[in-house]
Order: C-alpha cells, then sequence, then structure tokens
C-alpha cells in the first residue's frame, strides 16, 4: 500500500495543478475579452465620430452644390433675358429699316424716280 500513498499524493498534486491552470487560463480569457470589447468600443466610438463629420461635410458640400447650382441658373436666366432683349432690338430694326425702305420706294415711285446705284449697297 506504501506505493499507492505517493501516487495519490501525485493525483492529487495533478489535479491542483489542472484547476490551477483552468483558473489562470479562465482569467487570461476573461481579461482579454473584456479588452477586445473596450477595443470594439474604442472603434465604435471613433467610426460613428468620423462618419458624421463626412456627413456634415456631405450636407455642406451639397449645400455649396446647391447654391452654386442656383447662381448658375439665376446667370443662365439673365442671359437668356438679355438675348431676347437684344433679338427684340434686332427684330424691331429690321422692322424699321423695311418701313423706311417701303417709305423710300413709294417717294420714288410717287416722284417718278429710279433710285442711284448707291441704294444698292447690298447687290
Amino acid at each position: 500500500m506504501e506505493s499507492g500513498i505517493p501516487n495519490q499524493r501525485g493525483e492529487a498534486q495533478l489535479s491542483v495543478i489542472k484547476a490551477w491552470k483552468e483558473q489562470k487560463i479562465t482569467k487570461v480569457i476573461n481579461k482579454t475579452q473584456k479588452k477586445l470589447l473596450e477595443i470594439s468600443g474604442w472603434e465604435k466610438k471613433k467610426t460613428t465620430k468620423i462618419e458624421s463629420e463626412l456627413n456634415k461635410i456631405q450636407r455642406k458640400m451639397d449645400m455649396k452644390k446647391m447654391e452654386k447650382a442656383e447662381k448658375l441658373r439665376s446667370k443662365k436666366a439673365a442671359v437668356h433675358a438679355k438675348a431676347q432683349d437684344k433679338k427684340e432690338k434686332v427684330q424691331t430694326r429690321r422692322a424699321q429699316e423695311i418701313l423706311d425702305a417701303e417709305e423710300e420706294a413709294s417717294r420714288f415711285q410717287a416722284m417718278g424716280q429710279v433710285p442711284n446705284k448707291s441704294s444698292f449697297s447690298c447687290f
């Protein structure tokens, strides 16, 4: 039986060592889990802040884009209005010149005269 006593003692030691090892491993795992959760929280907080900044910048860019587009539309409308005014003036002048030519032709006809060659400047 003497041989059984040291064997029991060795088994008890192994059991204590195994329990100690399991406790250490559990402690390491728990500590690691806690650190990983802290890192994940930090990452999420930083990522959220960065995304918020990106959204803020995007909104500013969208506002500037809309303002710029509105200014350009306004300029386009002003150019169109000015072009319409110029076209109107050209057409008014054309109508007046046609009227003048018709009146002059009527005078030539009434007087029985033929216009000078200098009047045919377009030929």
